[in-house]
């Protein structure tokens, strides 16, 4: 057992200090918001009754996300292990026109009630200092709501199941000239607010949430606590992103004495049904056991970049700039038709620094590549992403194979950028690829749409229509002879895993056709796809593939592929 250190600061300047980063005397990283004796909190004035809620199942978690579509999604994928374990129940996100105040309140009112309410989103203050959130109106335009109107609205779902609020907003937990929007809704009734004191990167936000979802509500340690779910996360937070101050953003606002929010004495726990999408998958699955085959023996991996961890911070970029301009477009136009709109609206120039802005740091987790590296066999494998996550997981996870990285020139002259990985030393750049290169023995990652080598140098990627239409040739002509005669003849003998592909994307399916011509696939090729993908059809058969001949289809939540193909892992491979 912790004790539980309540704070209740009267001075509203002392509500924006980050206490919880307090360190021991003469300690570098003992700090009291990861202690494992002491839990802090927040404390509020309220005199609403309190106890904790008996759960007898899965905590309900609700997600409001008025400007940004995907983050529900992307959120939903880092909960996959507490979600299939039955710990969590996701209820279905508000997002977009979902997301207006009215359509909020409206649904809080109605079963079933969710125990956690994680709002996403931005936050602010009016110019008297009160607290605001921003949601959609009935127009799918932005509207701010005050905290103080919406605290009141909550006060009957504060009484019925809704315990916690999360949020993921910027200076939700900072005070304005009145209090913050965390303290608001704690005096309202809200068990327990977790929100944040100054912006966070959007990847450590859902790294932070995850872990803290997956300690609240783990049925193991029987938790509820969410003061030590709090300091759990944190302390994952600064594990993973190199001790980041971010870590001490997000903070706890009480109403009570006690931080246990849920009772699971009585808990019994029932995993979701598998649904025919095939979410969540069995080993016993032939197309998974088929995958199994593959990975086991010599294939071709075409890495795509169909991935929305590593596009929407770029298309919400470029949404943005075209914004209230003539070149304003819908948010589902595929990125490279809005990347031809940016660039004909503001130049090349122009649209290359959105691009490095976003991923000049960028660096997104990929669970599933990662997994994917772990298995990659010797051999000419393609990756179409503009970072470096790749060859980054196979460098790391198998150092000791030999791996060279190999980029076409932007002037399509046959020219090559070309690294390669030795152990011990790192990325080193060669004039050309060795003549000693075996693919028998060696690895070759092909960078076909170009953007930041390992090393992260820069080389012009693909972005727009036109650079695909102009820019992606057969590889006889973007690669030396004898190089593109024993790629194209490795990808016609081994086995294609095709993963982050999309028939939607023009590109993807030219890409196709430039590799394999009027050929089908080699037999036993395999297509990855998540389990609410509609393209599955139409990838087994064979619709606009080369030789129109279907794949074989394994459709399945990526995260929980991942899960499984690194508990399937041989042993060290990690």
């Amino acid at each position: 057992m912790s004790t539980l250190l309540r704070l209740v600061p009267q001075d509203l300047e002392l509500h924006s200090i980050p206490w919880e980063a307090l360190c021991r005397p003469g300690a570098d990283v003992d700090f009291l918001g990861t202690s494992q004796q002491l839990c802090i909190a927040r404390g509020v004035h309220s005199t609403k009754p309190w106890q904790p809620r008996e759960v007898r199942g899965a905590v309900r978690l609700l997600v409001i996300s008025p400007s940004d579509e995907l983050a529900p999604s992307r959120l939903e994928a880092m909960l996959y292990p507490s979600i299939s374990e039955g710990e969590v129940e996701w209820l279905d996100p508000l997002t977009g026109p979902r997301a207006t105040a009215a359509y909020v309140l409206q649904r809080l009112r109605q079963e079933p009630v969710p125990h956690i309410l994680h709002f996403i989103g931005h936050g602010g203050f009016t110019q008297a200092g009160a607290p605001v959130l921003q949601f959609s109106d009935s127009d799918s335009q932005d509207a701010w709501l005050r905290v103080e109107l919406l605290a009141k609205e909550l006060e009957v779902a504060f009484r019925d199941n809704l315990r916690l609020v999360v949020l993921e907003s910027c200076q939700g937990a900072h005070p304005g000239t009145l209090t913050s929007a965390a303290a608001l809704l704690a005096q309202a009734g809200a068990d327990a607010v977790v929100a944040y004191l100054w912006p966070v990167m959007a990847d450590v936000a859902r790294r932070c949430s995850s872990a803290f979802y997956r300690s609240l509500t783990w049925s193991v340690a029987s938790r509820g606590d969410v003061a030590r779910s709090l300091h759990d996360a944190r302390r994952t937070v600064l594990a993973e992103f190199k001790e980041s101050a971010e870590a001490f953003s997000p903070v706890l606002y009480l109403r009570s004495r006690d931080s246990t929010l849920f009772d699971f004495k009585g808990r019994n726990l029932t995993p979701p049904q598998a649904s025919a999408s095939g979410e969540p998958f069995s080993s016993d699955d032939p197309a998974v056991r088929a995958l199994q085959e593959l990975l086991a023996r010599p294939f071709s991996l075409l890495l795509g970049d169909h991935w929305q961890a590593t596009q929407d911070g770029f298309r919400q970029v470029l949404h943005q700039q075209l914004h209230q301009t003539p070149w304003a477009a819908p948010q589902e136009m595929p990125i490279s038709a809005l990347a031809q709109r940016y660039m004909l609206e503001h130049g090349d120039e122009h649209l290359s620094s959105r691009f490095q802005e976003v991923f000049q740091h960028s660096r997104p987790s990929l669970p599933l590549v990662d997994a994917l590296a772990r298995r990659l066999k010797p051999g000419v494998h393609i990756t179409l992403l503009r970072l470096p996550l790749l060859e980054d997981a196979v460098a790391r996870c198998q150092p000791e194979l030999t791996l060279y990285v190999v980029q076409p020139s932007r002037m399509g002259d046959g020219s090559l950028l070309v690294r390669q990985h030795v152990p011990r030393q790192g990325w080193i750049a060669l004039a050309k690829l060795p003549g000693t290169f075996n693919p028998d023995q060696d690895a070759l990652l092909l960078r076909l749409y170009r953007g930041y080598l390992p090393d992260r140098v820069l080389a012009t990627p693909l972005l727009t229509e036109d650079d695909y239409l102009l820019g992606l040739r057969e590889l006889e002509s973007v690669l030396p002879p004898d190089l593109a005669d024993s790629v194209l003849s490795l990808l016609d003998s081994r086995p294609a895993l095709l993963v982050g592909l999309s028939l939607l994307s023009w590109d993807h399916r030219m890409l196709l056709h430039r590799l394999f011509g009027r050929r089908p696939l080699p037999r036993r090729s395999t297509v990855l796809l998540e389990p609410h993908d509609a393209e599955g059809d139409a990838w087994r058969k064979g619709r606009s593939l080369p030789g129109h001949t279907g794949l074989q289809v394994v459709q399945t939540a990526f995260l929980g592929m991942a899960e499984f193909l690194d508990a399937d892992s041989p042993r060290g491979a990690k």
